[in-house]
């Protein structure tokens, strides 16, 4: 490998570094850190996909979660699995309130992050982005790694205490 092409690797190297540490600090300084983001890898021609994380708010204030998106699906919106009786429901979620110094998890079963309109297969090993916005805290990116299809399988989490708003 030529030297030249080395030195310009290294330097896309610790420019990408700078970069994720510049996003991992803005997150935390807005007060919410964007944690444990992952996505299952979609199976055959299925045209949607779900991402599970965890968001923190350490400010004293509580925001508001009011949009994601991304560039990997058509559409992206937040939804909650419900139990009524024996039924299992689905619904879009179009605002969740953080309350301040609280932690929200969003995983199969219960809270998560719809994509709808998947343009290409999401695969094992891969990695697209995700931005989340907040009243406050604005627009986080997150870097979503893609794990094996059965990913994250558990018991649901349930939300008992969730704050929605309009």
């Amino acid at each position: 490998m030529r030297l030249r092409t080395l030195i310009e690797l290294l330097a896309a190297l610790v420019l990408t570094g700078a970069a994720v540490m510049a996003i991992s600090q803005m997150a935390k300084a807005s007060g919410i850190k964007v944690e444990n983001a992952y996505a299952r890898a979609s199976i055959g021609v299925v045209r949607t996909g779900a991402v599970y994380l965890t968001l923190k708010n350490e400010a004293d204030e509580p925001d508001r979660l009011r949009k994601v998106s991304t560039d990997v699906a058509r559409r992206a919106e937040f939804h909650l699995h419900t139990m009524n009786e024996d039924v299992m429901t689905m619904d879009e979620v179009k605002c969740l309130t953080i309350p301040a110094r609280a932690k929200i998890t969003f995983a199969p079963g219960s809270l998560h992050v719809m994509l709808l309109g998947l343009l290409a297969p999401l695969k094992e090993g891969g990695e697209f982005a995700l931005r989340l916005t907040f009243d406050h805290a604005g627009e986080i990116a997150v870097n979503v790694p893609v794990k094996t299809v059965v990913a994250g399988f558990q018991e649901p989490h349930v939300h008992t205490s969730l704050q929605l708003c309009d």
